[in-house]
């Protein structure tokens, strides 16, 4: 499911109609949604939504490894990484039970 598609359905889902001005509201509603998960997650802060997910930013240490073609040991400096936990209730949902 695209972002198109799961945009008209929440415009389905919260006006009852899928016409040019809701779908312009839930566009610009994602887009927000997306934008303060984005500045919490660069500013180091940990989203909880109960329910649906968690998210922190985890930094990955700096790690060593073999250029597959030159056999050469090459250090891989340290990276930040998003950790994302779907609740137990969806994957109680996704696996049935």
């Amino acid at each position: 499911m695209g972002t198109s598609e799961i945009i008209k359905k929440l415009a389905k889902r919260m006006y009852d109609n899928v016409s040019e001005n809701e779908i312009r509201q839930c566009t610009e509603f994602c887009n927000n949604l997306v934008d303060i998960c984005t500045e919490a997650l660069v500013n180091n802060e940990k989203i909880i939504w109960k329910g649906f997910l968690s998210m922190e930013v985890i930094e990955r240490a700096a790690r060593k490894g073999r250029h597959p073609q030159t056999n050469e040991i090459v250090t891989f400096p340290p990276v930040k990484s998003v950790n994302c936990r779907i609740s137990k209730a969806i994957k109680d949902a996704v696996n049935g039970k």
